[in-house]
């Protein structure tokens, strides 16, 4: 199968009636609020879709996403690599098909006013899903030592400050 461009959007209910599948990249370009997190610009999303209907006729896309990306360390502010893998399954909200009666391993999608799904979206938002909480080296590679590190200094002035309450205290004492 031939790399394409995957569409921007589809309809999930026609594609999954066709069992269309498209094997091809987002460009990064298009992806804004991934390329926020970063640091340097987000190289093309290898993407793998799967349109197909199961067992219990349920229209459904599997998909997966994955690209290496550059962002800084948490920890030494220095830019590092992480790639981004994620597999999801999502299947379209429709007169027929509702979210309350659909299978648990379907993650339910709303379609828009024509009857579509954003793929690009959907696919920036499951990278993004799949970012680390926290992205930091492993500490043998980071520059700054994990045991090093200084949170700065208490106050010891704010110890001997009078509790602002004390004066109600002494009110509930008469």
């Amino acid at each position: 199968m031939q790399k394409v461009r995957i569409p921007i959007s589809v309809d999930p209910v026609k594609s999954a009636g066709k069992q269309l599948s498209y094997l091809g990249v987002v460009p990064g370009t298009s992806l804004n609020r991934l390329q926020e997190l970063l640091v340097a610009p987000c190289a093309d999303v290898d993407a793998e879709l799967e349109f197909a209907v199961d067992a219990q006729n349920v229209k459904h896309m599997r998909g997966h996403a994955e690209v290496k990306v550059t962002v800084a360390c948490e920890r030494c502010g220095d830019p590092m690599a992480v790639e981004l893998v994620s597999d999801f399954v999502y299947a379209p909200i429709t007169k027929r098909q509702t979210a309350t009666d659909m299978p648990s391993e379907y993650e339910a999608i709303e379609v828009d006013e024509l009857g579509e799904i954003q793929l690009h979206r959907i696919i920036e938002d499951e990278l993004i899903l799949a970012m680390p909480v926290v992205v930091k080296h492993d500490e043998r590679e980071c520059r700054i030592d994990s045991n090093a590190m200084q949170w700065g200094e208490i106050d010891t002035a704010s110890e001997t400050k009078e509790n602002p309450f004390a004066v109600l205290q002494e009110l509930k004492r008469k």
